[in-house]
């Protein structure tokens, strides 16, 4: 049984040719990440970023968000680190970075990895685009780019902000506080020019691994954390069947380029569902989970005297270690793939077929909650990660992975959504859209759903082999299962739900 790293491998400095460079062995969450790139053709490599408003002039728009970039770089420079090695080898791949040495340098990088677009604001054509490039960027004379910055500057002061790079760096949560940070300089009108920074110094930012980053190492894992390890379901172990799904039909596909379709329920009916989910004792997460797995049952066309056979795979099981991290250690701009997986196993065994629908949804998300339930709370959750990443099944190196849900939260309680400047009662940028992009080599499908003023927004992309109306039914299908919790039935008959069917197209 795998213990993780004690002690942890921290940034290590090597005098090079003509300066020092600074590395480590990628740790944790960042480890899986990247192998599941390599392997799988840059499956899960991510862009995320925002539409906005902006009173600024687009020129002015364009050295604000420079600057506010170049400083990310000083603050989060794991940005601008080149990873290295072979993913097939009995050595993990590293991180390498080699330190600004002088303006000059840092000018060259920008004008890489910063990209300042000036086009209709088309972010379905730009994200299309973008999925089917393949990271890292290579540019001329200059060190592989793993990450990259663009600025589409649109019409009617409408612009668009968006970050492209590999899962290893951009979870969820770290990357919504990048933007973050990136937005209070964009309109702090007394942010220094990123030129005055002491480059050269900013190495000592770059983020320890997971065991170090949340207070290290466990006194009890010898015991608690390998008891925990030998708890966590044993995928390669199980004897039924994973609950998958797949097209209908499969159209002509291009490498990496995803279909999205998103949904937005109004704030009526997202306050009903965050208030009901709270009195049936489950979370958002496990419903639309839930949800899932029953839509998965419907496309499988599984008569119940085969559901035995079957199990679904939960993947609310990744817990954030953000929550985790310990002072003096700073969550803002810990900007790097923490999080932890427990593979949540549910057997379709445990579901009764022959309840109503509403019953039978919250027999799978209390089965779900509970699972997760029971390792989230164990002290030693935030090393199983680390103490996974390097077991020989860490990744399986099939072409196909499992669907997902993935529960990013609520944008407002990450960064605000409005921007004053500092003389001004009005915002001085007014963020409008949150897009998350995945790009998706595989058949099955991603699910992301968040709140943002008010609404939940529940998103599905695929691999563009789906039929868009084949992508359509399967949202469509999982919306109103989530919705089935609103029935009452001590106050409604069978077939009377309190709630009319929700009818209301997707957009992209």
């Amino acid at each position: 049984m795998n213990a993780p790293h004690y002690p942890e491998p921290t940034w290590m400095r090597i005098s090079g040719r003509k300066t020092p460079f600074y590395t480590r062995p990628l740790l944790g969450s960042e480890l899986f990440d990247d192998r599941t790139s390599v392997l799988l053709d840059g499956m899960t490599d991510a862009c995320v970023g925002f539409t906005f408003q902006s009173l600024y002039a687009a020129d002015e728009v364009k050295q604000r968000a420079r600057n506010a970039f170049a400083r990310l770089r000083f603050s989060c420079p794991i940005i601008a680190t080149n990873i290295v090695g072979d993913v097939s080898g009995p050595i993990p791949r590293s991180w390498v970075y080699a330190p600004v040495q002088s303006p000059s340098e840092l000018t060259c990088w920008m004008n890489d990895a910063f990209c300042a677009v000036q086009q209709d604001l088309n972010v379905t054509a730009f994200v299309e685009d973008i999925s089917q490039r393949r990271l890292p960027y290579r540019p001329k004379n200059a060190s592989p780019l793993w990450f990259r910055c663009y600025l589409l500057l649109g019409d009617n002061n409408k612009h668009g902000l968006y970050f492209h790079g590999p899962h290893a760096i951009m979870d969820g949560g770290p990357t919504l506080n990048a933007f973050a940070l990136m937005l209070q300089w964009m309109t702090n009108d007394a942010t220094e020019p990123a030129d005055n920074l002491p480059w050269g110094t900013e190495w000592h930012n770059l983020p320890l691994g997971p065991v170090s980053a949340t207070g290290g190492p466990r006194e009890d894992w010898d015991i608690a954390g390998i008891e925990l390890l030998k708890q966590l379901p044993d995928s390669g172990a199980v004897r039924t069947i994973p609950l998958a799904s797949h097209p209908f039909r499969i159209s002509q596909s291009a490498v990496g380029k995803t279909c999205r379709l998103e949904r937005v329920l109004d704030p009526t009916l997202t306050r009903r569902l965050v208030n009901k989910t709270r009195i049936v004792g489950c979370s958002m997460s496990h419903l639309f989970e839930a949800a899932y797995c029953m839509v998965l049952l419907a496309r499988n066309q599984l008569p119940p005297s085969i559901w035995h056979a079957y199990h679904f795979e939960g993947n609310s099981s990744a817990i954030s270690l953000i929550p985790h991290l310990k002072l003096p250690y700073d969550t803002k701009t810990h900007f790097i793939s923490s999080r932890a997986h427990i593979p949540v196993q549910i057997s379709m065994a445990e579901i009764s077929p022959i309840v109503s629908p509403r019953r039978q949804l919250l027999q799978i998300a209390k089965a779900i909650e509970q699972r997760y339930t029971r390792f989230a709370t164990h002290p030693c959750i935030p090393h199983v990660q680390a103490a996974r990443a390097y077991q020989p099944d860490a990744l399986s190196e099939r072409s196909d992975i499992e669907s997902s849900v993935n529960n990013v939260g609520s944008i407002e309680r990450r960064l605000p959504l409005s921007w004053k400047g500092a003389h001004g009662a009005e915002p001085v940028i007014e963020l409008e859209s949150v897009l998350f992009s995945v790009r998706l080599t595989s058949l099955a499908p991603i699910i992301h759903i968040w709140s943002m003023k008010g609404s939940l927004h529940v998103q599905v992309q695929a691999n563009d082999a789906w039929p868009k109306a084949d992508l359509q039914d399967l949202l469509d299908a999982i919306c109103s299962r989530a919705c089935l919790v609103l029935e009452d039935f001590s106050q409604n008959p069978p077939g009377r739900p309190s709630d009319p069917p929700l009818r209301e197209r997707s957009r992209l």
